[in-house]
């Protein structure tokens, strides 16, 4: 099956695919829970809002996310096997996917500095 991407708002994406992948879930509609995979790249609201992210989730939906959103990701899925901490810059492969991270930064932004060690998700 051919993955389809969508832009939702701001940095929320749905890909649908042989999986579902949301990224950043934001001001999401309605329940879906359809989500195979939550990548959330760092901790701000619009990044992970747990109240999108309950919009998405289902039983055994993975979240993908840094160190510093641990605990709350941890309050959401409740057991650490649904939950895979990434770092910038390295390769990853989590269940039938693979794909790689980077720095997210602004250099204009007092609010989002390099040594925070927030993701991009490439691939």
């Amino acid at each position: 099956m051919e993955n389809k991407a969508k832009v939702l708002c701001h940095s929320s994406i749905k890909i649908e695919g042989d999986k579902t992948i949301y990224v950043d879930p934001f001001k999401i509609e309605k329940n879906y829970n359809d989500a195979d995979y939550i990548f959330c790249t760092h901790s701000h609201y619009d990044h992970f809002s747990e109240e999108d992210i309950m919009k998405v989730i289902k039983e055994d939906s993975i979240i993908i996310t840094i160190e510093s959103a641990r605990t709350k990701a941890l309050e959401i899925v409740k057991d650490e096997k649904q939950l895979f901490i990434v770092r910038p810059d390295n390769k990853y492969r989590v269940g039938n996917i693979e794909f790689e991270t980077t720095y997210a930064y602004n250099e204009n932004k007092d609010f989002h500095p390099k040594k925070e060690g927030w993701v991009r998700i490439c691939n």
